[in-house]
């Protein structure tokens, strides 16, 4: 997740500036992925809500879109933004990257967008704990190259190490595009518990 030591004008020049709108378009990644009014989103790393506020607009007055991060300021960042554009399905959330305090199995769809590489395993169990079975998380990663912008490329993970992470978590792949120039998406799904058959029983 972003680092709390990030001042507000540093995050607002990075994950705001004009190239990553260019090359990273919030509301083709929620088609893309089938965000739908209604859902409950929590996007874990928000940072300035560069995710969060397409997704509120998407999900409506009946969905919920909580926004995660790990620093202070940012995290009232989101919440003033919420305030002055009215988004009142937006719950700005303080964590720590051991805990995520959102209860189990609420969010119909989760996001890490270009955080993977940062955060450490307690987090990425935290984000699966919070998604409901059948749900989806999407995974948003710099594609493993050199590139004009983003992390160097020896912290970037490759496609297979990215599945890696979410599959030895149960998760299974469900889709995978490309999301502009930079960058690829994966989408997992949490399981549904398996169905036991009934057992007929005999009332003599």
């Amino acid at each position: 997740m972003h680092e709390a030591s990030w001042s507000r004008s540093e995050a607002l020049a990075c994950l705001e500036s004009a190239e990553r709108r260019a090359t990273q378009d919030p509301d083709l990644l929620w088609r893309r992925v089938g965000l739908k009014p209604g859902d409950t989103v929590v996007d874990v790393g928000s940072g300035t809500g560069y995710y969060t506020f397409p997704a509120a607009a998407m999900v409506g007055a009946e969905g919920r879109v909580y926004a995660v991060d790990v620093s202070r300021e940012l995290v009232e960042l989101v919440r003033q933004r919420a305030t002055d554009r009215d988004a009142r399905n937006v719950i700005s959330v303080l964590s720590t990257r051991s805990r995520i305090p959102i209860e189990d199995g609420i969010a119909d769809m989760a996001i890490l967008a270009n955080v993977l590489h940062g955060i450490p395993p307690k987090t990425v169990d935290e984000t699966v704990r919070i998604l409901r079975p059948g749900g989806h998380l999407v995974n948003v990663d710099w594609k493993k190259e050199s590139t004009p912008v983003g992390p160097p490329v020896q912290h970037r993970l490759s496609p297979a190490e990215a599945r890696e992470t979410f599959t030895a978590r149960g998760l299974r792949v469900v889709g995978t595009f490309e999301l502009g120039p930079f960058h690829y998406v994966q989408v997992f799904e949490r399981p549904r518990p398996r169905q036991h058959p009934g057992h007929l029983i005999s009332a003599e």
